[in-house]
């Protein structure tokens, strides 16, 4: 299983993790600033092709692209090492900025929520399928001073057997082809304390670089750091950056060379956000309106549920955020009030971080379990999880991830864009 960064076996969640932390939590960090990215294009164009992955699985091996053209409502998507045939067909939008993916026989085969030129949530096939989490980087572009992203591995590991969320820094030289990583960190499950759960450390150096490069609109940063395990041998982990002008991140670490008995996972992924300007107010978040995907993981069986949700737009409680499913999938319909966000107290050194969040969702015996369930506002059981919430403005308006975890360390992770 996935093991803590440290000066011991690192799996790629470890690596992964590092590559994207920040400083560590008690010393002097360099403050990363938004302005410092591009921002959002005037307009994204019709055409926008994204690079992401499913959720952390040993049986992903590839990077995945994703394209949509909104100038005749079609879309593609599949793994880029061309191991299965890619899977096209045309889309209908939704209310809420969803879209339906049709098969070539018009009937629904997926979805997907997108925000065109920046990230894009998928769901290719139904409900029992994993979300592919994807960016859009479409050039080699320089960022001034060093921005600090956030973010959470993707859903599919064992929360409590290694790091789970963290932070990292990144700079580039004036044509933005030669990127720089730097004071990494990376944290545990939270455990109810005041602070973050205990800070790991990558087993290689602090900074490294990496180099971008750009072809047919689309663009990665790719680096190779070394990774020491606990067979006293360094392996490098190919490394692949995507982050957006405005901030959405995307990373993914190859584990192909290290031995499976050290580390079972062929690639791991987080999702991320560079960190807001100043520190966010609570009731500005969770007022606002929302819609995403929650996607919920079974490490040991295999096994995914994703279901489209809605949050916000309603009077708040403390810092909590009410949400839920829609009825048959639709939007439209109007969203239940049957989960619940609460946010809690905003880390003071990374804005927009709150790793002291609560989720609350519905209680089925399947996929949602806990060993009390109680009843909800509504009456009905319901489970609820310590979570990490992390909230970046990345267009001028939130994006929200969070990450849950279930007794025995599976993840549950909530994608939600405000519209």
């Amino acid at each position: 299983m996935m093991k803590r960064f440290g000066a011991v076996a690192l799996p790629l969640s470890t690596i992964l993790l590092s590559v994207l932390l920040g400083t560590s939590c008690g010393g002097a960090s360099p403050k990363g600033t938004a302005f410092g990215l591009p921002g959002a294009p005037p307009q994204a164009g019709p055409v926008n092709s994204y690079v992401g992955k499913p959720g952390n699985s040993p049986s992903d091996s590839s990077l995945w692209g994703v394209t949509i053209n909104r100038s005749n409502n079609t879309y593609t998507y599949g793994p880029l090492d061309a191991s299965a045939p890619p899977t096209t067909g045309s889309f209908a939008s939704l209310n809420g900025g969803f879209m339906v993916l049709l098969n070539e026989n018009g009937y629904q085969s997926g979805l997907a929520l997108e925000i065109p030129g920046q990230a894009i949530v998928l769901r290719p096939g139904n409900s029992a399928t994993s979300l592919v989490y994807a960016v859009q980087q479409a050039s080699c572009f320089s960022i001034g001073g060093n921005v600090k992203f956030l973010f959470s591995f993707s859903p599919g590991l064992i929360a409590s057997s290694g790091a789970v969320f963290g932070r990292t820094y990144a700079s580039t030289n004036s044509d933005g082809s030669s990127w720089q990583f730097n004071n990494q960190t990376q944290y545990q499950a939270p455990d109810g304390k005041n602070v973050p759960a205990a800070a790991d450390f990558p087993g290689y150096p602090s900074s490294y670089s990496g180099a971008c490069t750009a072809s047919n609109g689309s663009a990665t940063v790719a680096s190779a750091p070394l990774s020491y395990f606990s067979n006293n041998t360094s392996y490098p982990l190919p490394s692949q950056y995507v982050i957006s002008p405005a901030g959405f991140l995307f990373a993914n670490q190859s584990y192909a060379n290290v031995p499976p008995a050290l580390w079972p996972y062929p690639n791991v992924s987080v999702w991320g956000v560079s960190e807001p300007l100043s520190q966010l107010s609570i009731k500005n978040v969770a007022t606002a309106n929302y819609v995403g995907f929650l996607l919920e993981a079974n490490a040991s069986s295999g096994t995914y549920r994703s279901q489209v949700v809605g949050f916000g737009n309603a009077p708040i409680s403390g810092t909590s955020m009410i949400g839920g499913t829609f009825p048959n999938e639709d939007p439209s319909a109007g969203q239940l009030g049957n989960m619940r966000i609460t946010f809690g107290s905003q880390d003071p050194l990374n804005n927009g971080l709150y790793y002291l969040a609560k989720l609350t969702i519905p209680y089925d015996g399947g996929m949602t379990t806990c060993p009390t369930p109680l009843p909800s506002a509504n009456g009905a059981l319901a489970c609820t999880y310590t979570a990490i919430g992390t909230v970046g403005q990345p267009v001028g308006s939130y994006a929200i991830m969070l990450t849950a975890f279930d007794p025995n360390g599976n993840q549950k992770t909530l994608v939600l864009f405000e519209q």
